[in-house]
Parts: structure tokens; sequence; C-alpha cells
């Protein structure tokens, strides 16, 4: 302990575990599950809902597209949008390209290092876009209903994977069942919101800014923030769980 503060991973490595909590834990996992397949596909469609209000407020025009299989027995109709064509304006993807590597460039000698494979991420996902249009399509690789595919597919194997990151990690701790299912709540809820608001997001930047972008997006505002809100929200509730257990002598070493 440094001034009276637990670490909280290396507090829990000591904690006690308990068995009863993780098999509580993997049958709550279990039921989550299957009432996503159960209930996915209205669970998807009231996803598209709400991010039809965000693309209304972003002021993106759309229209319902073609209806892709996201699970066996669960299907969800897909959003269309339009995109920014870069055929008036060829010069657009050339300038951004320069622009993102001249950040890249500057930030290498000013941001910290943790930050500085994602400065260069950014121009190297502009030039493999380019380099695309160039050979294959002008286009790009993606249609707003193909990403909105790809968004739904990661999306909902997330959430079938969610529940089994606390079921393991905090269920087993001897800790309030409010904080087990409240964490185990505000996590899948945040999941939900937080997705409806990326791919409203994404759509609104195809529309403005075209297919240029999308990768990176894909990659920030897809891979790269689902780590992020994970460890997060795991890691607070584990620091939860730290002093709870150590107000009440459950930690021993």
């Amino acid at each position: 302990m440094h001034r009276g503060i637990i670490i909280p991973h290396k507090s829990l490595r000591h904690s006690i575990f308990h068995w009863n909590g993780l098999l509580a834990g993997t049958a709550v996992a279990a039921c989550l599950d299957i009432f996503l397949f159960a209930k996915g596909e209205s669970l998807l469609a009231f996803h598209s809902r709400v991010t039809e209000f965000f693309l209304l407020v972003a002021e993106v025009p759309w229209e319902a597209g073609r209806t892709a299989t996201i699970l066996p027995g669960v299907d969800v109709g897909l959003l269309r949008t339009g995109f920014l064509q870069y055929e008036p304006d060829s010069i657009y993807p050339w300038f951004s390209f320069a622009i993102t590597c001249a950040i890249a460039l500057v930030g290498y000698y000013r941001w910290p290092a943790l930050v500085r494979p994602l400065l260069f991420l950014v121009p190297f996902s502009l030039g493999t876009s380019i380099l695309y249009s160039q050979l294959v399509s002008v286009n790009g690789p993606y249609t707003a209903e193909y990403f909105g595919a790809l968004w739904y597919h990661g999306e909902t194997y997330l959430w079938l994977l969610l529940p089994w990151i606390l079921a393991i990690g905090i269920f087993p701790l001897c800790v309030p069942w409010t904080l087990k299912f409240g964490s185990l709540a505000l996590l899948l809820a945040y999941s939900f919101l937080w997705s409806c608001i990326r791919l409203a997001t994404a759509l609104a930047t195809f529309y403005y800014l075209g297919s240029l972008w999308m990768p990176l997006f894909y990659f920030l505002f897809g891979f790269f923030a689902d780590f992020l809100y994970i460890i997060a929200l795991y890691s607070v509730t584990a620091d939860r769980a730290a002093v709870w257990m150590r107000s009440r002598s459950e930690v021993w070493e």
C-alpha cells in the first residue's frame, strides 16, 4: 500500500477466491448470452433506432438498406447513407495525407512516446486508402451498409464476451452483489449507447468526409475504443472492490 491507497490489481491477487461467486457469475453470463440470442433481433433494431436519432442530429440523410444476418436467427436492417465523392476535388485525399504526415512528424518530437505509434497510424491508413482508390476503386472498399454489417458483427460478439469478463474477474470476489450487478449493468448499458454513438459518427464521417477515413475510424473508434472503455470500467470496478475488501480485511497479504 502507498499512502493508504491499495493498487487494485496487486491487491486483488491476494484476495480470497470464492467458487460460489464464480459459479454465479458463470450462470449470469450464460443467461445474458442466451437472452442476446433470443432477443438479439429486437435489441439490434433498437440499436438502429438510436443510431438513426444521432444521424438526425448530425443532419445525415439515410434510408433503409439491406438486411444482414448477425447471429443464427438474428437479423438487422442496415442503414444506407451517401458519401462524399472525391472526383470533383481530387486534391482533397492528397491534401489530407500531407497534413496528417506533417502532424505526425511534429508530434513525434513533442508528444509522449506512447502516442507516437498512433500518430503514424493516421497517415499510414490514409495512404493505404489512397492507394486502394488509385488501383482498385475510387469509392474505396466500404459502403455504408458494408461498414454497418462489419460493425454489428463486431459489437454483437463483444456483447457476448463482456459478461464473462466480469464473471471471471469480479464475481469470484467477496464484494456486495450490488457492486457486481451494478458494474455489469453499467458495462452493458455503456457498451450499447457508446456503440450507437460511434456507428452514427462513422456514418456521418462517411457522408461528410468520404471513405478515405473509414479504415482509420474502424480501428480507433472500433477495436481501440472498445479496448479502452473495457479496461477503464474494469479498473474502476476493481478499484471499488479493493477498497471494499480492505475495509473489511478481505485482503490478507
